[in-house]
Formats: structure tokens, sequence, C-alpha cells
């Protein structure tokens, strides 16, 4: 998949207190970016990886994250992609937090929330499930209507607590346009070949740079070693094939780029703090409980 190069994007100004957004899986607006507005992103449909900061994850429907101002962001779909609606796009700006914190103190409560989305955070999935109406509302309302779905949105969101900050450090200026559109060209690769051998002295010649420069280079600007970043992108496709196939371990070990059983499980075990094994278990217990849950 072709990503279009990193840059600043500009949020163009409107009369609003913050803009909505849709769009599909094939926009210009996927790519590695950043801003400086707080952007809720709601994906509706497909799969794919997700990288905030330095954190690289999966996606599925229903995910919902929410990044701060200046952390880079970018979600890439791999399968299910449709030509329907990908993508519901709320971003506001800290000045408008600032001042709606000092209007209404009621709204103080957000604030523990929106220093952690400096880090980008994550919404449980019963959460975004509880807000995802408000979305549909949001986009179909004018005036006061509007501002009231999104203030439903936001208080729903900061009461529930219920998150997990995904990078590992803030990035208050990320306005380094050239490591951006290196980063961005290495990441767009390790996505393609991943599963191939992709060692360290070939995702350096994509940018130029000398394997121990490079190693320093990468581990400076995302937070990770490179060797523990392409294990992170294996194992989330691990876990893919783990809930969507009955395929043995060994044949999804081999199929994401390990090359031997006890180094996957080895890795598998560090990222995701349980085997294979017991994660595709997992898997199975909490479909079993939806399933019952659905049926009673």
């Amino acid at each position: 998949m072709t990503v279009t190069r990193p840059s600043y994007e500009m949020i163009e100004e409107q009369d609003n207190c913050f803009q909505y957004r849709e769009h599909d899986a094939f926009s210009d607006l996927i790519r590695w970016h950043y801003h400086e507005e707080y952007e809720l992103h709601l994906l509706v449909s497909s799969r794919g990886k997700s990288f905030v900061g330095d954190y690289v994850g999966t996606f599925q429907p229903g995910c919902l994250i929410l990044t701060g101002p200046n952390l880079p962001h970018n979600w890439i779909s791999l399968s299910d992609i449709s030509t329907g609606v990908r993508d519901r796009v709320i971003n506001f700006t800290h000045e408008f937090m600032l001042s709606l914190m000092a209007l209404v103190p009621e709204a103080r409560s957000m604030r523990r929330m929106l220093a952690d989305a400096r880090y980008g955070i994550q919404f449980t999935p019963h959460i975004s499930e509880c807000v995802e109406p408000w979305f549909q509302t949001l986009s179909e309302q004018q005036g006061l209507q509007r501002f009231n779905a999104f203030l439903q949105i936001m208080e729903r969101l900061s009461a529930s607590g219920a998150y997990t900050r995904l990078s590992t450090r803030q990035y208050d200026d990320a306005h380094d346009t050239q490591t951006l559109d290196r980063i961005n060209r290495v990441v767009n690769y390790m996505t393609e070949h991943f599963t191939d051998t992709c060692s360290l002295e070939d995702v350096a010649a994509q940018i130029q740079l000398s394997p121990e420069v490079f190693s320093r280079f990468f581990h400076r600007a995302t937070g990770h070693r490179f060797k523990d970043f392409l294990t992170r992108l294996r194992v989330g496709k691990a876990c893919e094939y783990l809930e969507s196939t009955d395929w043995p371990v060994t044949n999804i070990c081999y199929e994401v780029g390990f090359r031997n059983l006890s180094n996957f499980n080895r890795r598998f075990l560090d990222v995701k703090g349980m085997t294979p094994t017991e994660y595709r278990r997992n898997i199975a217990q909490r479909d079993r409980r939806a399933t019952s849950h659905i049926l009673l």
C-alpha cells in the first residue's frame, strides 16, 4: 500500500469549536503526520496497523484513539478494505479546551485524559461502542445540538477512564519533517516486508545510512530498537492469524517472519505477556462469552 510522505498537517480554521471529518481507506489524509490539534479518531471499518508515536499495534472496527498535539500517527489498512467510510475524526485545539474549562468548571474533569492524550490513548471496545452513536449524531446535526454531541462524547470518555496509554514518550515538538520523512519511508518498507528477512542492513539502505548510524537514528526517533520494532510488527500480524484462522502456531511462526518456534514463543510472550497458545485460548473464551451474551 502506498502512503504519501509525512507532513505537518494544517487543519483549516472554521467558525466552529471543533472540526469533524469522514474519509475512506483510500484518502490522501492517511499518512504518517502530526498537527497541533487533538484528534479523536474512530475507525469503523477495515483492519490493519496502528502507529502512534513510538507505539505499533493493530486496529479493527470500533478502535477509538485520542492523540494529543504534535503526536505523529497513522493507520494503515491491510485487510477487509472497503470503499465506504473508514474513519470518523474530530479535531479540536488545546486553546479551545482551556477556554471551555475556564467557562465551565465541570469540564476540568477532562484534564487528566487530555494530558494522557499527549502519549496517545486507546479506549476499550465497550466505551467505543457507547460513544459511537454520538459520532453519528454529531455528523448529522448543526449548532448547539452538534456541540452537545461533542460534549456527550468527551464527558463519557473522560468519566470512564477506560483507556491505555500507547506511546512511551510525548512529541511536543515534532516539526522535524526530514526525520518524519525518513521514518515514514522506513515504516512503510518494514510494513511491506516484515514477513521477509527485513534485515537492519536492508532497511538502513532505504534512507542511505550505514547500519550503525541507522540503528542510533531509529532508536532516537521512535524510542524502539530496530529489532524490537520489527518484532512488534510480526507479533501483531501473528495475533491476527491466531484470531482469524485455525492455523497451527508453527505455521503462523514462519508466516510472519520468525525462523524458529522457540524464538517466536519467547518474543510473543515478551510483547503480549502470554504465549501464542494462551492468546488464542483467551480470544476463544472472549468470543464464547460474547456469543452467550447475545443469546441471553
